[in-house]
């Protein structure tokens, strides 16, 4: 199950890059923006955000996702600069190495995010964030592939969702 799991993020995250990537002219773009209204109206909703709450968090949440995307990017295009080359060794292990850099400034960033996040919401909300993220992010995979529910859709909650 928990290949499973890995495997479904992956997917999610090379989908979602793959969303980010285009131009804002692309139906990527597009779906991307409605994904992200999705998002917003999903985490507004599941931590119960007053105003003056959503004032001061949405800013330092979207600067966050900013520079999440912004290694991503990185990434993906370090990746792709190699993908049909033949490699050395060499050249493979500063790929892994540079994979391990860009897995460890996104933890560093997460962590560093976290503090920022609570100095703006209580620990709780904070706590529901992450659960809403994870929650999201389940939803809308099984969403893109034809499945029961939604983000903000009531399915039956919990693993596997309602019936198939």
């Amino acid at each position: 199950m928990k290949a499973k799991n890995s495997l479904l993020l992956v997917a999610f995250l090379l989908i979602s890059t793959t969303f980010f990537a285009q131009g804002p002219g692309s139906n990527f773009h597009k779906n991307s923006e409605k994904i992200k209204a999705m998002k917003v109206e999903y985490i507004t909703t599941k931590l119960d955000l007053t105003p003056a709450e959503a004032e001061k968090f949405w800013p330092v949440y979207n600067e966050f996702i900013d520079k999440m995307q912004t290694l991503a990017k990185a990434r993906r295009k370090k990746m792709q600069a190699n993908k049909d080359k033949d490699l050395s060794d060499d050249e493979i292990n500063n790929l892994i190495e540079f994979n391990f850099s860009t897995d460890q400034k996104m933890l560093d960033l997460k962590r560093e995010y976290d503090k920022k996040y609570k100095s703006v919401l209580p620990v709780q909300k904070v706590g529901k964030l992450y659960q809403a993220e994870m929650e999201f992010k389940h939803e809308l995979l099984r969403k893109m592939k034809g499945g029961p529910g939604g983000p903000g859709k009531g399915n039956g909650g919990g693993p596997g969702g309602g019936p198939r």
